[in-house]
């Protein structure tokens, strides 16, 4: 374990080292590379660039923060993120390799420059150091206060200053020196607090007091977007990814609402079908509309995919519908159909009927081939719906031209052939 204070003593030796531009060596440093060599003479490997160097360790804040402690500012407001790092001292001090023209030097956190580019601190794992006995004391105290009574609501600084509104209220606590029950208080009564729901605000204050988690868990949300959307079958753009994961991160979206919104992007894909959990849906609703009879297009097939996926309406529902549509498509079998029957199986014998007589496999023949339609579609003499009986489906089968080429239709002539001639005694 590498004690922080010795840390920051072996940063002091470099002080006056010229800044060099990607420079990590006693010939010249950029900031991210003071800290990398100067950690790893103590056997602690950093990653090389100050954007990752905040990955690492636990976030601490400034009134917490202990010689060894590794400190991050945002001084290039055109790019997002931390730019420039340095290490803590002790009394509110921290040595950075600040520019070519200052290179290795000492500043205070204190200074107005870097108070306003504040972004956070972080503690290395293996490093120990004691409580600074100079924190909030001697120059850095005046400053330091609104660093301190910011953190006593679990924010930081950096949060402040995005807030123009808590801004303000915060350096009225500092010349006032309010209490932080009264802090506290006027932050509840604020309208940023009023507009935002609890998730809102936690991720605002996080994304600005600690980047790093703040980062890492919207990367996880992205992971978990981009899996959600291919178990449903959902093809997201990079956009609503990103839309996602806020969502998740930001407003505490539960599993209906993530649904709801992956749902909307289950589109077709290759060869127009689907994918994931909607494609399963899918295939669930053409089964159960071959079983009941009922034609469905593939638009109706994919908006009812995506109902399902997005939990406004279930399978149970849609079964229900098709079934009724199956009862006043082929209302002689209504009551049945409302019984529970599917219509493929009450037209099995017309079904049978066709294979045999016109020689061809069953599986090409269902309620939907036209014979078998309309004769389930037929009405009495009463003009009451009611089945073709099947020695009249039989006959009406065998007066297709396609009936006199099969093996059915020649034994049948022969047989006929040879009655005629036996009855004229012409055979026995």
């Amino acid at each position: 374990m590498a004690r922080g204070e010795d840390i920051a003593s072996l940063a002091r030796q470099y002080l006056g080292s010229q800044y060099v531009w990607g420079g990590e060596s006693p010939g010249g440093f950029d900031c991210s590379g003071l800290v990398a060599y100067v950690y790893g003479k103590h056997g602690i490997q950093l990653p090389r660039t100050t954007y990752n160097q905040i990955m690492v360790g636990a976030s601490v804040s400034p009134d917490k923060l202990r010689p060894g402690d590794l400190v991050f500012f945002d001084t290039d407001r055109t790019k997002k993120g931390p730019d420039h790092v340095g290490i803590y001292l002790g009394g509110g001090k921290f040595i950075h390799a600040s520019n070519p023209g200052q290179g290795v030097k000492i500043s205070s956190l204190a200074d107005s420059y870097y108070m306003d580019r504040w972004m956070g601190g972080r503690r290395v794992p293996g490093v120990s150091a004691s409580p600074d006995p100079n924190a909030l004391t001697g120059e850095a105290a005046p400053q330091l206060d609104a660093h301190e009574l910011a953190e006593t609501y679990g924010m930081s600084y950096a949060f402040f200053k995005s807030q123009p509104e808590l801004f303000k209220m915060l350096k009225s606590a500092v010349s006032g020196q309010w209490t932080p029950d009264k802090f506290q208080a006027e932050i509840k009564n604020s309208s940023w607090w009023k507009k935002n729901s609890e998730t809102v605000r936690q991720a605002q204050v996080l994304q600005k007091t600690d980047p790093a988690t703040y980062k890492a868990q919207m990367e996880a949300a992205r992971v978990a977007a981009r899996k959600l959307a291919v178990q449903a079958g959902a093809m997201l753009s990079d956009k609503a990814v990103e839309k996602l994961a806020k969502g998740m991160v930001w407003f505490g979206w539960q599993d209906a609402q993530i649904q709801n919104y992956v749902g909307q992007y289950i589109k077709f894909q290759d060869h127009e079908v689907l994918g994931g959990m909607a494609g399963q849906v899918a295939q669930a609703i053409k089964n159960e509309a071959y079983k009941n009879g009922v034609a469905v297009t593939k638009q109706s097939v994919l908006n009812n995919a995506q109902y399902v996926v997005r939990g406004l309406t279930t399978m149970e529902k849609i079964q229900a519908s098709l079934r009724e549509q199956s009862a006043g498509l082929y209302p002689a079998f209504a009551e049945q159909i409302k019984a529970g029957a599917d219509i493929q199986d009450l037209a099995q014998p017309y079904i049978q009927t066709v294979a045999t007589e016109l020689g061809v496999p069953e599986t090409d023949v269902s309620v939907f081939s036209p014979k078998v339609k309309a004769a389930l579609n037929r009405a009495n003499a009463q003009g009451q719906p009611e089945a073709m009986n099947l020695n009249d489906f039989t006959q009406l089968v065998r007066n297709d031209p396609a009936w006199r080429k099969t093996q059915s239709a020649q034994d049948k002539t022969m047989a006929v052939g040879r009655q005629v001639l036996a009855d004229m005694g012409l055979v026995h």
